[in-house]
């Protein structure tokens, strides 16, 4: 499954205190044989509490809320993007199309819903009161194919306040890569077994 390649990738890098910063479909590669890498680490950056980050970064349909409003983000960043690239496998288009910063922001409230004014950033460039009040309506209704595991997993990953969504690490162990993950293990079973195998059972003994 491409998505535990990417959620895996991604939890490397935020392993070492890396933040991609610009995750979306076209710098997503893969391979003849189906492997998955992440590419174009032109903004990528290390990570640490006290730095100051530009508020310039990730392309607009892919940006997360935090960054849109007040330009201070951390790897959450990046499961936001994680999580427009998911919906957008099912949809063959982007979740999210905004024109400026201000109606990205529209679009998004449209699906996860308007935010409680207890979670909006005080610094924020936008006030809470220019958006309507809306509440979430079904996933299903944006992304009609979609799964109930991959559901949950999705809206954990479109989490307006970054310290509630989801780690990329938290996501390996969701539901939704149970059989990917069972699926890995069997195989790399299989490859140990097969590796140690002791060739003379499978010849004949003469007395």
């Amino acid at each position: 499954d491409l998505m535990i390649q990417m959620v895996n990738g991604i939890d490397f890098l935020h392993s070492n205190r890396i933040v991609h910063r610009d995750l979306k479909p076209q710098n997503i590669l893969i391979t003849s044989d189906g492997v998955l890498k992440l590419a174009d680490f032109g903004l990528a950056r290390i990570y640490a509490s006290d730095m100051k980050l530009t508020s310039v970064v990730v392309t607009l349909w892919y940006r997360a809320p935090e960054v849109l409003l007040t330009g201070q983000y951390a790897t959450a960043v990046d499961m936001w993007s994680c999580g427009c690239i998911f919906a957008e496998l099912y949809l063959r288009k982007p979740l999210f199309k905004g024109s400026s910063e201000g109606d990205q922001l529209k679009k998004i409230f449209e699906v996860i819903g308007r935010p409680e004014h207890t979670e909006w950033p005080e610094d924020g460039v936008l006030l809470w009161s220019s958006f309507k009040p809306t509440l979430p309506p079904p996933i299903e209704s944006f992304v009609p194919e979609i799964d109930n595991l991959a559901k949950d997993l999705l809206e954990k990953m479109l989490i307006f306040n970054p310290s509630r969504r989801i780690m990329a690490r938290n996501a390996l162990n969701h539901a939704y890569f149970r059989e990917d993950l069972e699926s890995i293990r069997t195989t790399s079973s299989l490859s140990e077994n097969d590796s140690f195998s002791d060739s003379r059972s499978d010849t004949p003994v003469s007395k």
